[in-house]
């Protein structure tokens, strides 16, 4: 459904009818005529306040229409690469910790046969 459209406007439009909501049922919702949400309809700029508004009365995130626009879309695959590099650090980290937990645990082991062999 994202951004086959060609506008935000139309964006907005194709989300709104997808919920079979007609601009009348929209003007409703944000206090607002019929003819002001069709006029939105042909925007291809919305006020982010106007946008935050539709996309809290429509019950979903209208700002991912830009999620795939520039820049966003590299500052995405920039803050993507960033989190995947914290997520391999830490899994090599997890993994390091993890070998040598059973270090210390065969170290206890042998330390608690050495005492139960000597107290006999």
């Amino acid at each position: 459904m994202q951004n086959k459209v060609k506008s935000i406007g139309e964006f907005v439009k194709e989300i709104a009818e997808s919920k079979n909501l007609k601009p009348s049922g929209i003007g409703k919702m944000i206090n607002s005529t019929k003819q002001n949400v069709s006029d939105i309809y042909k925007r291809s700029t919305i006020d982010s306040e106007l946008l935050l508004t539709l996309s809290r009365e429509l019950k979903y995130n209208l700002f991912s229409y830009y999620d795939d626009k520039e820049p966003i879309a590299g500052f995405r695959m920039e803050e993507t690469k960033e989190w995947q590099s914290k997520i391999d650090n830490l899994t090599v980290e997890l993994k390091f910790t993890k070998e040598l937990l059973q270090q210390q645990q065969e170290i206890i082991r042998l330390l608690k046969e050495k005492e139960a062999y000597l107290n006999k």
